[in-house]
């Protein structure tokens, strides 16, 4: 294999290996730094070469993510107030149904349910139910038994099932609903707002501790109507928003002087209230967001632009 023959798989490839990466890390800098180590160990080898490069490039930028878990679980166990994963602008050509069925694996709402996995369950959950990888392909991955990567992925899909976090409503839904949610920091009143969320809804913001921001998880309805339209109404009400599409739906970006400060999504229950309103306010997340977005493909894959 030459090296243009290298390049070619390797280009092949990338799209899935930033889709593993991002959803094994919540981390858009983590999966590029990840993938980027899988290309040097790819372009490093040394005849013969695999049979199936991008099984190979999948398993060691996998195992790469879990080596990467491993180092960055001391840091999240210190982390100030809630945390959130990085948001990510998305750009999509796919047709509607499509667009939700990736959405599901891309939102804030999976991505933070992945936090509450153990490595291995997220590794095998995703390599099977997203990117289609059989329990042998699995397996050779993360060096286990099929076995153990049906029970690993069985126990994952459950979770993420009792959760709900895999459900997206259609556009017109959310655009009410935003439209809701603005109309609530405009003018202060909940009424639009309050019909629209789910008894039990939640609302986190990850700061770092480096911005002022809430640091507890508001739970319950009325809580979180109350703090959007006595705190954020206050302090955003002249703000500029723009709707753009985050983490594959509908989210919320407020500037000031044309840099993001804020990035609002949600997660829905099945009936589609907001169960969910995550707020992103860390600058060091915000910053490494901006500017970079991704076109998700049908096969769980991420191209970055």
């Amino acid at each position: 294999m030459t090296h243009d023959d290298k390049l070619t798989a390797f280009q092949n490839a990338r799209p899935q290996l930033v889709g593993v990466a991002y959803r094994l890390l919540g981390s858009i800098s983590e999966a590029e730094d990840a993938v980027q180590d899988t290309s040097v160990k790819w372009f490093g080898l040394s005849p013969p070469m695999p049979d199936n490069p991008v099984a190979w490039l999948t398993t060691v930028c996998t195992n790469r993510c879990l080596d990467i878990l491993k180092s960055s679980h001391r840091q999240k166990m210190d982390y100030i107030g809630p945390w959130l994963p990085d948001h990510l602008a998305t750009e999509t050509a796919l047709d509607a149904e499509q667009s939700l069925e990736i959405a599901s694996s891309l939102t804030t709402a999976f991505l933070l349910m992945m936090e509450r996995l153990t490595p291995k369950e997220r590794a095998a959950y995703l390599l099977h139910d997203i990117f289609d990888m059989s329990y042998g392909e699995v397996a050779n991955c993360l060096g286990l038994s099929e076995v153990n990567c049906r029970k690993l992925a069985s126990r994952a899909r459950r979770m993420i099932g009792q959760e709900n976090v895999r459900f997206v409503p259609d556009e017109a839904q959310q655009r009410k609903l935003l439209a809701a949610f603005q109309n609530a920091l405009v003018s202060g009143s909940a009424d639009q707002l309050t019909r629209m969320l789910a008894e039990e809804a939640d609302l986190r913001a990850d700061s770092g501790g480096k911005v002022v921001a809430i640091t507890q998880v508001l739970e319950g309805a009325d809580a979180v109507a109350g703090f959007i339209t006595g705190t954020l109404s206050i302090a955003w009400a002249e703000t500029a928003m723009t709707v753009q599409m985050v983490n594959g739906q509908l989210g919320l970006v407020l500037r000031d002087n044309d840099t993001p400060f804020a990035v609002v999504t949600f997660g829905y229950d099945r009936s589609g209230l907001v169960q969910s309103v995550f707020i992103q306010r860390n600058p060091s997340k915000l910053a490494n967001s901006e500017g970079v977005a991704a076109r998700p493909d049908v096969n769980g894959g991420l191209t970055l632009n």
